[in-house]
């Protein structure tokens, strides 16, 4: 079995799980919730009562994580100006990125469209920016790209062929060695120190991303940074919404 496979295997493997646990989990915090109601506030039964069902709710977000990571989360997909979208998004990022860390933005020309759900593309970005400034540190340089391509069949992780808007998100941090990129995208895996949360964020950035109809890549080197590659399927920009886009050196000096 090919690693493309295997991921495809994992994928609706975690998508089935996903289902089950969020039932499980949902009638055990809804019968529990019920239970709570006839218990005395402050009691120790109803202490544990609320330990239980805190301990069910952290089950309830561990399946809205594999429904993500699965591609099977709910989405509220519209025809979106990715390029506005962005530029947006990084206005907000320049005022929590740290000011040692240039940042540029560089916008395609035209508009770039595409349907997303806005609201998890500009998590997904937050996502990634943030993860960029951990491995950057104290200095370096951020830059957020966005661009029209044409790519042919099976030419990028199996997406057909025809337009696509690229992302691309490159810091300057110190890269990853073959091994860690390659399982970069696992939700079991993390470099950093284990608790609840880690493991997720990019796996369900990439779940999101291919419920979208596209692909995230990753490229990098040790000591030559990272690139974060973004494919979305490109729409027709006729109805798109409009959107002034500002002139690229302008755009660098403002978030820089």
């Amino acid at each position: 079995m090919s690693e493309s496979e295997k991921m495809t295997a994992l994928i609706q493997f975690a998508g089935a799980v996903a289902h089950e646990l969020n039932n499980i989990f949902t009638a055990v915090a809804g019968n529990l919730a019920l239970l709570d109601e006839h218990l005395k506030h402050g009691s120790p039964p109803a202490e544990m009562v609320g330990d239980v069902v805190r301990t069910a709710q952290r089950g309830i977000e561990l399946s809205a994580r594999l429904q993500a990571f699965a591609g099977r989360q709910p989405l509220k997909r519209q025809l979106t100006d990715v390029t506005g979208l962005l530029q947006d998004a990084v206005g907000r990022l320049r005022r929590t990125v740290p000011q040692s860390i240039e940042m540029a933005f560089v916008p395609e020309s035209r508009p770039c469209v595409s349907f997303v759900d806005q609201g998890k593309f500009r998590e997904t970005v937050e996502e990634l920016v943030a993860n960029a400034v951990d491995a950057m540190g104290d200095s370096g340089t951020l830059k957020i790209a966005v661009l029209h391509l044409t790519l042919d069949a099976n030419a990028m992780g199996g997406l057909r062929g025809g337009r696509y808007i690229l992302v691309r998100i490159t810091d300057s941090g110190p890269g990853m060695t073959p091994d860690i990129a390659g399982r970069a995208l696992d939700p079991s895996f993390s470099t950093k120190a284990s608790h609840f949360n880690v493991g997720w964020g990019l796996s369900n950035c990439a779940g999101f991303i291919r419920q979208s109809g596209g692909t995230m890549n990753l490229k990098t080197q040790p000591g030559r940074g990272t690139c974060v590659e973004i494919y979305l399927p490109a729409e027709s920009a006729a109805h798109a919404p409009n959107h002034k886009l500002p002139d690229e050196a302008a755009t660098a000096r403002n978030v820089a």
